[in-house]
């Protein structure tokens, strides 16, 4: 079984794509998801959180996103969780081992470099401008604040010339299942000449123990 990572800047359509890919019978883990449940409704990760971040990060019993004002307590605060939610991973991974392959989207792929840890990468890239004003359309937030906090991200260029599949969601852009279905075939295909190359190994082992 293959492992895929599946990142992109906010707002580049990550959720959507790994819908598409649900559709299509791929397994996707949804660390965003598992991660903000870990983080709020796991009572014993909270001291270790208040002892190597702060209480502060906290507002009326749940995690303040407002409080992350730096990179560093954002990760000082993942550093917490990071093994409960790999452990979660592997689960999932044992749960679906009959499958080619498996997909874990995450949208700190690359800022925490678990991107290493897997066999291919794909990033969901729109531009920016596009970003902003679905941003903008979702949220009551301010243009200069979206823009500021994007421009915190490692770049759209970054991520996808360190990806080996890059999903092209724009208006006017190729077809986004097209896409899905383009790159399914590809990784399927992967592992099955993976497989072959396995079972000539075997059989070549077993000649030779003969």
């Amino acid at each position: 079984m293959l492992e895929i990572g599946l990142t992109g800047c906010r707002y580049s359509g990550k959720t959507s794509v790994s819908k598409l890919f649900r559709k299509i019978g791929v397994p996707v883990f949804d660390s965003d998801t598992v991660l903000k449940f870990i983080l709020n409704f796991r009572t014993h990760v909270d001291e270790p959180i208040r002892s190597n971040v702060g209480s502060f990060v906290y507002n009326s019993g749940f995690l303040d996103p407002s409080a992350f004002i730096t990179d560093s307590l954002f990760d000082r605060t993942i550093d917490v969780v990071e093994f409960e939610l790999l452990q979660a991973w592997d689960k999932f991974k044992e749960k679906h081992k009959d499958k080619p392959y498996v997909i874990f989207e995450s949208s700190i792929l690359f800022e925490r470099k678990w991107d290493q840890k897997f066999d291919r990468v794909i990033s969901v890239f729109a531009p920016k401008e596009e970003r902003v004003y679905r941003a903008k359309m979702d949220s009551s937030m301010r243009i200069d604040y979206i823009w500021s906090s994007f421009d915190k991200e490692i770049s759209e260029l970054e991520k996808n010339s360190n990806s080996n599949y890059i999903i092209h969601n724009y208006d006017g852009g190729p077809d986004v299942l097209d896409q899905v279905n383009g790159i399914d075939t590809k990784i399927t295909n992967i592992h099955l000449d993976n497989k072959i190359v396995k079972k000539k190994q075997l059989t070549k082992n077993v000649f030779i123990f003969q």
